[in-house]
């Protein structure tokens, strides 16, 4: 990895989903449905959810009430269980090749996570690192929308996360693959790098 690159750069400060792990929200979606559940797509997407999902991902509710909520809008008898598996549906891969970018990045800077994401979510990918009892030991510390009380592209999730970790916008280079999330994170002074398939955490530090 040629990290001359990255002159000027002290921090990188990544997305989780789509950057980190592979998502796929049409699997929830499709979970969902076979569930029973109508119109869910119409709450939650890649890049933004509503509703009760935007709640539950601020931290407004926690996963019992985000359970019990979702139970009550079917008919069937529907388990816990259910609800959590088709929930996480969406999570996917997490290639061990941006594990060795990660390893690597760690070796040099500091690295945090800055992730709209929520307890059920948290309790799987956590796990995902291969070599690594949870993910945050790739990271010098991580920030979750649902702890923060907030989430992106609200400005408030990146004050939060300059606050506490004492990084400086200005060396900061953030990593989302949501143009809204960036655009937000420019308006503070980060530094920004959208990530896309085509132009994956692979292609960007090969």
């Amino acid at each position: 990895m040629n990290l001359r690159r990255f002159d000027g750069i002290e921090v990188f400060l990544f997305d989780l989903g789509g950057v980190i792990i592979d998502i796929d929200v049409q699997r929830s979606v499709e979970g969902f449905a076979d569930l029973g559940f109508k119109g869910i797509e119409n709450e939650i997407s890649k890049s933004h959810q509503l509703g009760l999902f935007k709640a539950f991902e601020r931290g407004e509710i926690d996963n019992s009430e985000f359970i019990a909520t979702l139970k009550k809008k079917v008919e069937a008898d529907i388990s816990e269980e259910q609800i959590i598996d088709a929930w996480q549906m969406m999570l996917g891969d997490f290639p061990v090749e941006r594990i060795r970018i990660l390893e690597e990045l760690h070796q040099h800077y500091s690295t945090y996570i800055l992730s709209n994401t929520n307890g059920i979510h948290l309790d799987k990918f956590s796990k995902m690192a291969k070599g690594y009892n949870h993910i945050e030991d790739l990271f010098t510390d991580a920030y979750y929308s649902f702890q923060l009380g907030c989430s992106k592209p609200e400005k408030c999730a990146f004050e939060k996360v300059i606050n506490d970790a004492g990084i400086q916008p200005e060396t900061t280079l953030f990593l989302d693959d949501s143009e809204m999330n960036l655009k937000a994170a420019e308006s503070l002074g980060f530094k920004t790098q959208l990530v896309t398939k085509e132009h994956s955490l692979v292609e960007i530090f090969k």
